[in-house]
């Protein structure tokens, strides 16, 4: 996928979201992904992330 349509399916996913009225739910799940990813890719030698629990 190239970056153009990433752009594109974000801003789509953007919209969609704002015109609902989900954006704090959004938001949260989007700070949940990247919380996991950084634990994901931490090393080691890293203290713990606290994360949200979980549903």
């Amino acid at each position: 996928m190239n970056l153009g349509k990433l752009i594109s399916i974000s801003a789509t996913l953007a919209f969609i979201v704002v015109s609902t009225g989900q954006l704090p739910r959004a938001l949260k799940a989007i700070r949940i992904a990247q919380l996991q990813l950084f634990k994901e890719s931490q090393a080691s030698k890293w203290g713990m992330p606290m994360l949200p629990p979980p549903r």
